[in-house]
Protein backbone atom coordinates (compact mmCIF):
# COMPACT_ATOMS: atom_id res chain seq x y z
CA UNK A 1 0.00 0.00 0.00
CA UNK A 2 1.31 3.44 -0.93
CA UNK A 3 1.41 5.76 2.06
CA UNK A 4 0.19 9.32 1.57
CA UNK A 5 2.96 11.74 2.46
CA UNK A 6 2.25 14.21 5.26
CA UNK A 7 4.90 16.61 3.96
CA UNK A 8 7.16 16.08 6.99
CA UNK A 9 10.73 14.84 7.00
CA UNK A 10 12.29 11.98 8.92
CA UNK A 11 15.77 11.71 10.42
CA UNK A 12 17.57 10.88 7.19
CA UNK A 13 16.09 13.69 5.12
CA UNK A 14 16.33 16.33 7.83
CA UNK A 15 19.90 15.35 8.68
CA UNK A 16 20.79 15.66 4.99
CA UNK A 17 19.26 19.15 4.95
CA UNK A 18 21.40 20.12 7.94
CA UNK A 19 24.56 18.76 6.30
CA UNK A 20 23.92 20.58 3.04
CA UNK A 21 23.11 23.81 4.91
CA UNK A 22 26.18 24.04 7.15
CA UNK A 23 28.30 21.08 6.07
CA UNK A 24 29.90 22.40 2.88
CA UNK A 25 31.60 25.41 4.50
CA UNK A 26 35.00 23.76 4.15
CA UNK A 27 34.74 24.03 0.37
CA UNK A 28 34.07 27.76 0.04
CA UNK A 29 35.89 30.85 1.32
CA UNK A 30 35.32 29.99 5.00
CA UNK A 31 38.79 28.36 5.41
CA UNK A 32 40.36 31.59 4.12
CA UNK A 33 38.80 33.46 7.05
CA UNK A 34 39.81 30.76 9.51
CA UNK A 35 43.45 30.84 8.40
CA UNK A 36 43.57 34.61 8.81
CA UNK A 37 42.80 34.28 12.52
CA UNK A 38 43.82 30.77 13.51
CA UNK A 39 46.99 30.46 11.42
CA UNK A 40 48.07 26.80 11.33
CA UNK A 41 45.69 26.07 14.24
CA UNK A 42 42.65 27.19 12.19
CA UNK A 43 41.32 23.64 12.40
CA UNK A 44 40.50 24.27 16.09
CA UNK A 45 38.09 27.12 15.32
CA UNK A 46 35.28 24.93 13.86
CA UNK A 47 35.47 22.63 16.90
CA UNK A 48 35.31 25.47 19.43
CA UNK A 49 32.66 27.30 17.39
CA UNK A 50 30.59 24.12 17.31
CA UNK A 51 30.73 23.85 21.11
CA UNK A 52 29.73 27.50 21.46
CA UNK A 53 26.82 27.15 19.03
CA UNK A 54 25.76 23.92 20.73
CA UNK A 55 24.84 25.73 23.97
CA UNK A 56 22.14 28.05 22.52
CA UNK A 57 21.01 25.19 20.27
CA UNK A 58 20.31 23.00 23.31
CA UNK A 59 18.41 25.86 24.95
CA UNK A 60 16.35 26.37 21.81
CA UNK A 61 15.61 22.64 21.56
CA UNK A 62 14.29 22.75 25.12
CA UNK A 63 11.97 25.61 24.21
CA UNK A 64 10.75 23.82 21.07
CA UNK A 65 9.96 20.74 23.14
CA UNK A 66 8.02 22.81 25.64
CA UNK A 67 6.10 24.78 23.00
CA UNK A 68 5.15 21.95 20.65
CA UNK A 69 4.27 22.51 16.98
CA UNK A 70 5.86 25.97 16.91
CA UNK A 71 8.70 26.89 14.62
CA UNK A 72 11.28 29.54 15.44
CA UNK A 73 9.25 32.55 14.30
CA UNK A 74 6.04 31.25 15.90
CA UNK A 75 7.96 30.73 19.13
CA UNK A 76 9.27 34.29 19.02
CA UNK A 77 5.73 35.59 18.39
CA UNK A 78 4.26 33.68 21.33
CA UNK A 79 6.99 34.76 23.76
CA UNK A 80 7.93 38.27 22.61
CA UNK A 81 4.69 39.64 21.23
CA UNK A 82 3.79 40.89 17.78
CA UNK A 83 5.95 44.01 17.50
CA UNK A 84 9.13 42.66 19.08
CA UNK A 85 8.77 39.47 17.06
CA UNK A 86 8.49 41.50 13.85
CA UNK A 87 11.74 43.34 14.59
CA UNK A 88 13.61 40.16 15.57
CA UNK A 89 12.19 38.16 12.68
CA UNK A 90 13.11 40.82 10.16
CA UNK A 91 16.64 41.00 11.60
CA UNK A 92 16.99 37.22 11.25
CA UNK A 93 15.70 37.42 7.70
CA UNK A 94 18.19 40.16 6.79
CA UNK A 95 20.99 38.11 8.34
CA UNK A 96 20.29 34.91 6.40
CA UNK A 97 19.29 36.70 3.19
CA UNK A 98 22.39 38.91 3.18
CA UNK A 99 24.50 35.82 3.83
CA UNK A 100 22.83 34.05 0.91
CA UNK A 101 23.63 36.95 -1.41
CA UNK A 102 27.27 37.24 -0.30
CA UNK A 103 27.90 33.49 -0.31
CA UNK A 104 26.25 32.88 -3.68
CA UNK A 105 28.46 35.55 -5.23
CA UNK A 106 31.50 34.00 -3.51
CA UNK A 107 30.65 30.59 -4.95
CA UNK A 108 30.25 32.07 -8.41
CA UNK A 109 33.60 33.83 -8.06
CA UNK A 110 35.12 30.42 -7.29
CA UNK A 111 33.56 28.91 -10.41
CA UNK A 112 34.63 31.87 -12.52
CA UNK A 113 38.22 31.93 -11.24
CA UNK A 114 38.93 28.21 -11.14
CA UNK A 115 36.84 26.65 -13.90
CA UNK A 116 35.13 29.10 -16.29
CA UNK A 117 37.27 32.26 -16.47
CA UNK A 118 35.87 33.25 -19.87
CA UNK A 119 32.22 33.01 -18.83
CA UNK A 120 30.77 36.29 -17.51
CA UNK A 121 29.68 36.25 -13.86
CA UNK A 122 26.26 37.47 -15.01
CA UNK A 123 25.49 34.17 -16.76
CA UNK A 124 26.98 31.98 -14.03
CA UNK A 125 24.97 33.67 -11.28
CA UNK A 126 21.70 33.68 -13.17
CA UNK A 127 22.07 29.97 -13.97
CA UNK A 128 22.76 29.20 -10.31
CA UNK A 129 19.78 31.15 -9.00
CA UNK A 130 17.43 29.83 -11.69
CA UNK A 131 18.39 26.26 -10.78
CA UNK A 132 18.02 26.98 -7.07
CA UNK A 133 14.58 28.49 -7.64
CA UNK A 134 13.52 25.41 -9.61
CA UNK A 135 14.60 23.10 -6.75
CA UNK A 136 13.19 25.30 -3.96
CA UNK A 137 9.88 25.69 -5.77
CA UNK A 138 9.34 21.91 -5.52
CA UNK A 139 8.79 22.32 -1.76
CA UNK A 140 10.70 21.51 1.40
CA UNK A 141 9.82 17.82 1.31
CA UNK A 142 11.31 17.48 -2.17
CA UNK A 143 14.42 19.37 -1.07
CA UNK A 144 14.84 16.99 1.87
CA UNK A 145 14.40 13.85 -0.19
CA UNK A 146 16.76 15.14 -2.89
CA UNK A 147 19.35 15.97 -0.24
CA UNK A 148 19.08 12.43 1.17
CA UNK A 149 19.56 10.91 -2.29
CA UNK A 150 22.65 13.01 -3.01
CA UNK A 151 24.44 13.12 0.36
CA UNK A 152 25.88 9.55 0.24
CA UNK A 153 27.57 10.27 -3.10
CA UNK A 154 28.94 13.58 -1.81
CA UNK A 155 30.44 11.86 1.22
CA UNK A 156 31.93 9.11 -0.96
CA UNK A 157 33.62 11.74 -3.13
CA UNK A 158 34.96 13.47 -0.02
CA UNK A 159 36.47 10.21 1.22
CA UNK A 160 38.00 9.52 -2.19
CA UNK A 161 39.51 13.01 -2.28
CA UNK A 162 41.17 12.44 1.10
CA UNK A 163 42.56 9.12 -0.11
CA UNK A 164 43.92 10.63 -3.33
CA UNK A 165 45.79 13.47 -1.56
CA UNK A 166 46.93 11.54 1.50
CA UNK A 167 50.29 10.61 -0.03
CA UNK A 168 51.10 14.32 -0.41
CA UNK A 169 50.30 15.19 3.20
CA UNK A 170 52.60 15.62 6.18
CA UNK A 171 51.00 15.85 9.63
CA UNK A 172 54.11 17.55 11.02
CA UNK A 173 52.98 20.72 9.21
CA UNK A 174 50.33 21.12 11.91
CA UNK A 175 52.86 22.10 14.58
CA UNK A 176 52.76 24.19 16.71
CA UNK A 177 49.28 22.90 17.53
CA UNK A 178 48.07 26.01 19.36
CA UNK A 179 49.07 28.36 16.54
CA UNK A 180 48.66 31.98 17.74
CA UNK A 181 47.56 30.74 21.19
CA UNK A 182 44.49 29.10 22.72
CA UNK A 183 43.15 32.44 23.95
CA UNK A 184 43.13 33.87 20.44
CA UNK A 185 41.53 30.69 19.10
CA UNK A 186 38.66 30.88 21.61
CA UNK A 187 38.05 34.60 20.96
CA UNK A 188 37.97 34.17 17.18
CA UNK A 189 35.82 31.05 17.49
CA UNK A 190 33.25 33.00 19.49
CA UNK A 191 33.23 36.04 17.17
CA UNK A 192 32.91 33.83 14.06
CA UNK A 193 30.68 31.11 15.50
CA UNK A 194 27.86 32.13 13.15
CA UNK A 195 29.63 30.14 10.42
CA UNK A 196 27.36 27.43 11.85
CA UNK A 197 24.62 29.88 12.85
CA UNK A 198 22.16 28.53 10.30
CA UNK A 199 21.63 25.57 12.65
CA UNK A 200 19.67 27.94 14.91
CA UNK A 201 17.62 29.36 12.04
CA UNK A 202 16.79 25.85 10.84
CA UNK A 203 14.41 25.74 13.84
CA UNK A 204 12.01 27.52 11.49
CA UNK A 205 11.64 24.09 9.84
CA UNK A 206 10.69 22.39 13.12
CA UNK A 207 6.99 22.02 12.10
CA UNK A 208 8.24 20.16 8.99
CA UNK A 209 9.87 17.40 11.05
CA UNK A 210 8.03 14.24 12.01
CA UNK A 211 8.70 14.69 15.73
CA UNK A 212 10.79 16.53 18.29
CA UNK A 213 13.16 13.55 18.55
CA UNK A 214 13.72 13.62 14.79
CA UNK A 215 14.56 17.32 14.84
CA UNK A 216 16.81 17.03 17.90
CA UNK A 217 18.71 14.07 16.46
CA UNK A 218 19.18 15.70 13.06
CA UNK A 219 20.39 19.06 14.36
CA UNK A 220 22.76 17.75 17.04
CA UNK A 221 24.27 15.00 14.89
CA UNK A 222 24.44 17.32 11.90
CA UNK A 223 26.21 20.05 13.87
CA UNK A 224 28.68 17.61 15.44
CA UNK A 225 29.48 15.90 12.15
CA UNK A 226 29.89 19.22 10.34
CA UNK A 227 32.28 20.65 12.94
CA UNK A 228 34.46 17.55 12.86
CA UNK A 229 34.47 17.33 9.06
CA UNK A 230 35.25 21.03 8.65
CA UNK A 231 38.07 20.85 11.21
CA UNK A 232 39.46 17.76 9.50
CA UNK A 233 39.48 19.37 6.07
CA UNK A 234 41.08 22.56 7.35
CA UNK A 235 43.82 20.41 8.88
CA UNK A 236 44.16 18.52 5.57
CA UNK A 237 44.83 21.83 3.83
CA UNK A 238 47.70 22.44 6.24
CA UNK A 239 48.92 18.84 5.86
CA UNK A 240 49.16 19.18 2.10
CA UNK A 241 50.05 22.83 1.47
CA UNK A 242 51.78 23.75 4.76
CA UNK A 243 51.61 27.06 6.59
CA UNK A 244 52.07 29.95 5.81
CA UNK A 245 51.70 28.99 2.12
CA UNK A 246 48.06 28.04 2.67
CA UNK A 247 47.27 31.52 4.00
CA UNK A 248 48.12 33.00 0.61
CA UNK A 249 46.22 30.37 -1.37
CA UNK A 250 42.68 31.15 -2.52
CA UNK A 251 40.02 28.43 -2.56
CA UNK A 252 42.06 25.66 -0.88
CA UNK A 253 39.41 22.98 -1.47
CA UNK A 254 39.59 23.40 -5.23
CA UNK A 255 43.36 23.59 -5.13
CA UNK A 256 43.21 20.31 -3.23
CA UNK A 257 41.12 18.66 -5.95
CA UNK A 258 43.79 19.66 -8.47
CA UNK A 259 46.38 18.00 -6.27
CA UNK A 260 44.47 14.71 -6.22
CA UNK A 261 46.41 11.98 -7.97
CA UNK A 262 44.82 8.75 -9.21
CA UNK A 263 47.44 7.74 -11.73
CA UNK A 264 49.42 8.94 -14.70
CA UNK A 265 46.75 7.88 -17.18
CA UNK A 266 43.88 9.73 -15.49
CA UNK A 267 43.93 13.53 -15.77
CA UNK A 268 41.59 16.40 -14.92
CA UNK A 269 40.33 14.64 -11.80
CA UNK A 270 39.15 17.99 -10.41
CA UNK A 271 36.32 18.01 -12.97
CA UNK A 272 34.73 15.01 -11.24
CA UNK A 273 34.87 16.68 -7.82
CA UNK A 274 33.65 19.96 -9.32
CA UNK A 275 30.52 18.28 -10.66
CA UNK A 276 29.51 16.93 -7.27
CA UNK A 277 30.48 20.20 -5.60
CA UNK A 278 28.12 22.08 -7.92
CA UNK A 279 25.27 19.69 -7.10
CA UNK A 280 25.89 20.30 -3.41
CA UNK A 281 26.04 24.05 -4.06
CA UNK A 282 22.64 24.05 -5.76
CA UNK A 283 21.01 22.14 -2.89
CA UNK A 284 22.76 24.40 -0.35
CA UNK A 285 21.41 27.63 -1.85
CA UNK A 286 18.01 26.09 -2.55
CA UNK A 287 17.67 25.47 1.19
CA UNK A 288 18.88 28.98 2.05
CA UNK A 289 16.50 30.54 -0.49
CA UNK A 290 13.59 28.55 0.93
CA UNK A 291 14.60 29.40 4.51
CA UNK A 292 14.94 33.12 3.75
CA UNK A 293 11.51 33.21 2.13
CA UNK A 294 9.96 31.27 5.00
CA UNK A 295 11.43 33.60 7.64
CA UNK A 296 10.18 36.68 5.80
CA UNK A 297 6.69 35.25 5.28
CA UNK A 298 6.34 34.07 8.89
CA UNK A 299 7.55 37.43 10.17
CA UNK A 300 4.78 39.29 8.33
CA UNK A 301 2.27 36.48 9.14
CA UNK A 302 1.92 35.39 5.52
CA UNK A 303 0.71 31.81 5.02
CA UNK A 304 1.43 31.24 1.32
CA UNK A 305 5.07 32.14 0.81
CA UNK A 306 6.05 29.99 -2.20
CA UNK A 307 5.14 32.78 -4.68
CA UNK A 308 7.90 34.87 -3.06
CA UNK A 309 10.61 32.40 -4.06
CA UNK A 310 10.97 33.81 -7.59
CA UNK A 311 11.29 37.50 -6.62
CA UNK A 312 13.69 36.59 -3.81
CA UNK A 313 15.83 34.56 -6.20
CA UNK A 314 15.81 37.57 -8.52
CA UNK A 315 16.90 39.85 -5.67
CA UNK A 316 19.79 37.53 -4.81
CA UNK A 317 20.89 37.69 -8.43
CA UNK A 318 20.58 41.46 -8.84
CA UNK A 319 22.26 42.39 -5.53
CA UNK A 320 24.85 39.66 -6.06
CA UNK A 321 25.94 41.41 -9.25
CA UNK A 322 26.76 44.65 -7.43
CA UNK A 323 30.17 43.77 -5.87
CA UNK A 324 33.06 44.59 -8.17
CA UNK A 325 35.33 41.79 -6.94
CA UNK A 326 35.66 38.99 -4.42
CA UNK A 327 37.43 41.24 -1.91
CA UNK A 328 34.24 43.26 -1.39
CA UNK A 329 32.08 40.19 -0.81
CA UNK A 330 34.63 38.59 1.51
CA UNK A 331 34.96 41.70 3.68
CA UNK A 332 31.18 42.10 3.80
CA UNK A 333 30.78 38.46 4.74
CA UNK A 334 33.29 38.78 7.56
CA UNK A 335 31.42 41.80 8.93
CA UNK A 336 28.14 39.91 8.64
CA UNK A 337 29.55 36.90 10.50
CA UNK A 338 30.43 39.01 13.53
CA UNK A 339 27.02 40.72 13.59
CA UNK A 340 25.15 37.45 13.06
CA UNK A 341 27.10 35.74 15.83
CA UNK A 342 25.73 38.25 18.34
CA UNK A 343 22.18 38.18 16.98
CA UNK A 344 21.66 34.49 16.34
CA UNK A 345 23.52 33.04 19.32
CA UNK A 346 21.98 35.41 21.87
CA UNK A 347 18.41 34.82 20.66
CA UNK A 348 17.83 31.44 22.41
CA UNK A 349 19.08 32.92 25.71
CA UNK A 350 16.68 35.86 25.38
CA UNK A 351 13.77 33.56 24.56
CA UNK A 352 14.64 31.32 27.52
CA UNK A 353 14.71 34.31 29.92
CA UNK A 354 11.36 35.61 28.63
CA UNK A 355 9.83 32.14 28.87
CA UNK A 356 11.02 31.74 32.47
CA UNK A 357 9.76 35.21 33.36
CA UNK A 358 6.32 34.52 31.89
CA UNK A 359 6.13 31.19 33.65
CA UNK A 360 6.91 32.77 37.02
CA UNK A 361 4.39 35.53 36.30
CA UNK A 362 1.69 32.94 35.60
CA UNK A 363 2.50 31.05 38.80
CA UNK A 364 2.44 34.29 40.81
CA UNK A 365 -0.93 35.20 39.30
CA UNK A 366 -2.34 31.78 40.13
Amino acid sequence: MIKISDGKLGKRELLSVVLFTIGIKFSDTTPDLLFNYGKNAAWMIPLVSGLIVGIPLLILLGLLKKHQNQGLIELIHSLMGKYAASVIGFALFLSIFSGTIANSRNYIDIVNSMYYPRTPIFYLLIILMATCFFVANRGFETIGRTAWLIIPYIQIMIILLIIFVWQDSDWMHLYPLAGPGLGRIVIESASHSSIFGEIILLAAFYPYSKSYKVFKFSTLIGLGFTCIQTAFFVSIYVFVFDYPAIQHMVYPFHQLTRTANIGQNITNVEALFFGFWMIGTVIHFSILLYLSTLLFAKTICMNEFEPLLLPFAGLVFMIGMLPVNVIMTTSFREMLLKFSSILILSLPFVLWVVDRWKERFRHAGA
